[in-house]
């Protein structure tokens, strides 16, 4: 496995101590290593850094690593997600562990595990490729009014959906937004995908789970306006008539990871307090 020497941090510019913690790793293990720090918001100004690095590690929550991926998987640059928020999902190490951890991961020593993203194209501007790693999610916009979905999956409607919207989530989006939705989570390294409506008469239904191959159309039918958003920072206006097609062509991010693949099952329900004895519910029952 590879040794990393050009790493690039990438924090939370509002938590102060994610900044500190970042300059602490610089400090710690800058002995032949070059490194350099960005915060979310002046990530777009580090293109010649990024073109030499070979590691990101991100400080922060999922909206950090989600910033921090999107840039990576461009230039296919391994990720080491550092957790400062609250479940932390695709992060490998909680804030309070990185100092002394990190260290093992800049030697070489972790397996890198592939998650797959989506590609999605409207129909106003289809040379426009975004790119998802959580989920695609067509919703309602400002007026507070349901929205109609038509949804089409490999040119077979599937449902036209009357609600909030419908998201389009990953294996990695799905302990995100889909399961606070009731939907099912998947194995994170799956290339297949989710389609799941939002606040309609259908919210009980489960979803449905997609191969990768499969092709996802989601037409506005309403005469409100919409909007498309992918994970959760990229946001597109969508006129009533309006496609979001939606694949998933290969594209994926790279993480690096400690323990072996099965035990994100375990880590799973700990963070999620369902096993017996966890921390959650060790709480509950002192209350």
């Amino acid at each position: 496995m590879p040794r990393y020497h050009n790493i690039g941090i990438v924090h939370h510019g509002l938590l102060a101590e994610a900044g500190e913690l970042a300059r602490s790793l610089t400090s710690t293990y800058k002995d032949g290593r070059d490194w350099w720090l960005a915060t979310q918001s002046d990530l777009h100004e580090r293109e010649e850094e990024l073109e030499g690095s070979d590691l990101i590690i991100t400080i922060g929550g999922d909206g950090t690593i989600l910033r921090g991926a999107h840039v990576a998987a461009a230039r296919d640059i391994p990720v080491l997600g550092v957790n400062m928020g609250r479940v932390g999902f695709m992060s490998d190490i909680e804030a309070k562990d990185a100092l002394e951890e990190v260290g093992w991961y800049l030697e070489g020593n972790a397996r890198i595990e592939r998650r797959f993203m989506l590609n999605a194209t409207t129909s106003s501007d289809d040379s426009k490729l975004i790119h998802a790693l959580n989920d695609v999610t067509v919703a309602r916009g400002a007026v507070l009014r349901v929205i109609e979905v038509s949804t089409v999956v490999d040119g077979v409607h599937l449902a036209t959906y009357r609600g909030d919207g419908v998201v389009v989530s990953t294996a990695t989006g799905s302990t995100g937004y889909s399961l606070a939705l009731g939907g099912p989570v998947m194995d994170p390294t799956s290339r297949d995908f989710l389609v799941k409506p939002i606040a309609t008469h259908m919210s009980q239904f489960g979803g449905a789970i997609l191969q990768s191959s499969s092709k996802v159309e989601l037409t506005v039918q309403a005469e409100n306006d919409a909007t498309l958003n992918a994970d959760g920072f990229i946001d597109r206006p969508l006129s009533a008539g309006e496609t979001v097609t939606i694949t998933q062509a290969g594209d994926y991010v790279s993480f690096l990871r400690r323990k072996p693949p099965a035990e994100f099952w375990g880590e799973l329900s700990r963070r999620l307090g369902l096993r017996k004895g966890s921390l959650k519910n060790s709480r509950r029952r002192r209350i």
